[in-house]
């Protein structure tokens, strides 16, 4: 681990800490029954504020090689998950791919390779840039070429020369994953075609304040990302935000369009973003202050409800094991004295315990024979399909809470 103690960003020294989620260990860092007695490597979880470009972001970063060289999510495995990609890429190929299918689409975090699948398909030439050697293999078998590596400008110099310039670059869920924004920016300017367009998606910050999305802070996510502070980032290598919206994805996203600085028009989207953002008081210090206290207000609500319904001799389980599910359940000290089991549909993480909570992860089958009286919602972004998926559930009794938010709903 090291601490970065200047802005990714900007590189100013002006940092000041807002939220202090204690000692956790890596969020998809699930461990085997055998590991159960080992020592738990843990690391500080902790939430700064950029007085200066007023990003927010960790300053402990745990080496990248622990976190993606063998990494444990697969993008393929989530819910309706490939008619979503299957709509952004055809967004793309309709707004900003011409019809020479010569063109290079590149994704930067191409994981298993589900976006890229759909380009291939559509006759364009595809690569993928990801460093989880045992995911780019499962990407490989799906035609899709993956070089194993972390992407920075010498990366992307590799691949000008071996494949040219890439009209379209996206990075999903991956920018907020990278601690040197410059050298992310350099290596897209390097790569990009002058007329290209990098299109990148991330959780979006104003989902943390206006749904208390604190969970979505782990260790893999080094920053919390939105419109202003990628402005100032961006216009320093003469790239430029042209459009922009906000998807519902991992609760709410931004997706952005990026291309080299006045190469097309900007679109009021991207203003009224930042209006939005403002509006929230996203420049301010104070904002963030009272952000951390409505997160230790939403921890001590859901750990007295749970309390509470043990005490009524309740079973209770988790729905979903994901990364972000894995800081709520260390920062509120919801353990196997309170859940039974965490219900998880992802293959690689079935079997494998919980890590800090040592929770066990299980199959549908194994639940259904072992019903609970409620689910605590860790997937809670996927609420509506999880919701029309379990009917039966709910028809008879069950119910599920959501964990996050100001005040504790049942549903």
């Amino acid at each position: 681990m090291k601490i970065n103690n200047q802005c990714r960003d900007c590189n100013s020294p002006n940092l000041i800490k807002f939220l202090d989620l204690g000692q956790q260990p890596p969020a998809n860092s699930f461990l085997k029954a055998d590991e159960l007695n080992d020592p738990e490597r843990t690391f500080p979880l902790e939430a700064y504020f950029c007085r200066n470009c007023n990003l927010a972001q960790l300053t402990h970063v745990v080496n990248k090689d622990l976190l993606f060289r063998n990494y444990i999510y697969f993008s393929a495995g989530m819910p309706k998950v490939s008619p979503y990609w299957q709509s952004y890429a055809e967004h793309i190929i309709a707004n900003y791919l011409t019809a020479d299918k010569n063109s290079l689409v590149v994704e930067i975090g191409s994981n298993d390779g589900i976006l890229l699948k759909f380009f291939k398909d559509s006759g364009y030439k595809i690569l993928g840039v990801d460093p989880a050697i045992n995911i780019a293999k499962i990407a490989e078998k799906r035609g899709v070429p993956t070089l194993t590596e972390f992407f920075n400008d010498a990366v992307a110099k590799q691949i000008v020369k071996q494949y040219g310039l890439a009209m379209a670059i996206m990075g999903n869920n991956v920018v907020a994953h990278i601690d040197d924004h410059q050298t992310l920016c350099r290596g897209i300017k390097t790569l990009l075609h002058p007329n290209g367009i990098f299109v990148m998606e991330a959780p979006y910050l104003v989902d943390m304040f206006e749904n208390l999305s604190y969970d979505t802070i782990y260790h893999e996510h080094l920053s919390f990302l939105a419109v202003r502070p990628l402005q100032k980032l961006f216009d320093k290598f003469s790239l430029e935000i042209c459009d922009a919206m906000v998807v519902p994805s991992q609760g709410q996203s931004l997706r952005l369009f990026i291309g080299h600085k006045n190469t097309r028009p900007v679109s009021k989207n991207v203003q009224s973003l930042v209006n939005k953002e403002l509006g929230y008081k996203l420049d301010q210090e104070e904002s963030y202050f009272n952000l951390a206290k409505r997160v230790e207000n939403s921890k001590t609500k859901l750990f007295n409800l749970l309390k509470d319904l043990k005490k009524q001799n309740k079973k209770i389980a988790a729905y979903g094991a994901p990364a972000k599910g894995n800081t709520l359940l260390n920062y509120c000290g919801i353990g196997t004295d309170i859940l039974d089991y965490a219900l998880e549909d992802l293959p690689s993480k079935q079997g494998l315990y919980a890590p800090g909570t040592h929770i066990p992860v299980v199959t549908r089958n194994y639940a259904e024979t072992h019903l609970p009286d409620y689910y605590l919602l860790l997937a809670w972004n996927y609420t509506p399909a999880i919701l029309e998926k379990e009917k039966e559930f709910r028809e008879k009794g069950g119910k599920f809470i959501m964990p996050i938010g100001d005040n504790i709903k049942i549903l």
